[in-house]
């Protein structure tokens, strides 16, 4: 939980706007969350800009402005830019405390993934959703790609992906021996499915860019759409973030992850019940498993 003097640093507005948030409509919201958590860049972003980062229309953005008492949204930019001048030589960081202050560890760490969930179930764009998975079932091959709070939700995708689908790898980078065989042969033919969150790591954003010029189509599942390589992707999913102290609560991108392999199984279950039989057929040989699996016969 944020300390005394880490909540003394963050700006009154931002406070009060995380507090009434709570009690707010989805889509303002995510309003709300964006201008938390990335208000030094939405102090510079006009009402259009601003829609599309946080995933609504414009008219919500001007509909929120009004709502906090502020007479349009050039009123809201105003008082958002004099956080942005407070923060010159230095950066205001929002610190999201537990989901309650008197719960342990365990009890408000398993609150606020639910709470993350719920929220995920409710926004989650169904449209996109059904396209990305199309364009996952239809690929010749499928590459995950995620780092730092993102890399483990991309492996596991490349795990239950690979129960579905005959090619699919997790892509680390550009800097291991292989790199070349991994990333010479993708094309136009082939799917990037990437995860990323918050800081947006360097080498996530570089290999999007790489995989785009070759023609691979990217899939983008992110917090936000605050990152110039969102316009590479083909389609672009977003997910809600939220935190439990120090901690990014990954659950709604971990649920991504599994529907996405679950969506593929339902378009062809008799293609997919084959491919699991023959999953759990290796792992049988191989003895991976103390217990066989229900897919295996």
């Amino acid at each position: 939980m944020a300390d005394k003097e880490e909540l003394e640093k963050i700006p009154n507005f931002l406070m009060t706007l995380k507090e009434r948030s709570q009690k707010m409509s989805r889509q303002h919201r995510r309003i709300a969350d964006f201008l938390i958590h990335q208000h030094l860049m939405a102090a510079f972003l006009n009402v259009a800009e601003l829609a599309k980062q946080a995933g609504v229309s414009s008219a919500t953005v001007i509909r929120f402005a009004t709502s906090l008492g502020f007479s349009g949204y050039p009123a809201l930019q105003k008082e958002l830019q004099s956080i942005a001048k407070g923060s010159i030589g230095g950066r205001h960081e929002y610190l999201s405390v537990e989901s309650t202050e008197k719960s342990d560890a365990l009890s408000g760490t398993i609150a606020q993934s639910i709470n993350a969930l719920n929220i995920l179930s409710q926004e989650i764009d169904k449209e996109a959703f059904q396209k990305a998975s199309r364009l996952l079932f239809e690929a010749r091959k499928v590459v995950t790609v995620g780092h730092k709070a993102s890399f483990g939700v991309a492996v596991h995708s490349a795990y239950v992906l690979g129960k579905v689908h005959k090619n699919v790898q997790y892509l680390s980078g550009t800097d291991n021996f292989s790199s070349f065989s991994d990333i010479s042969d993708l094309s136009e033919l082939d799917v990037a499915l990437v995860f990323a969150v918050i800081h947006y790591p360097r080498t996530t954003l570089k290999l999007i860019r790489l995989l785009a010029r070759r023609g691979v189509k990217i899939i983008i599942v992110s917090d936000y759409r605050t990152f110039k390589e969102i316009e590479l992707a083909s389609v672009s999913i977003l997910a809600p973030l939220l935190f439990q102290g120090f901690l990014d609560i990954m659950s709604p991108m971990m649920a991504i992850a599994d529907a996405f392999a679950y969506q593929i199984y339902k378009i062809d279950e008799i293609k997919t019940k084959e491919r699991l039989k023959l999953f759990n057929e290796f792992n049988e040989q191989d003895e991976a498993f103390l217990n066989v699996s229900r897919f295996a016969k």
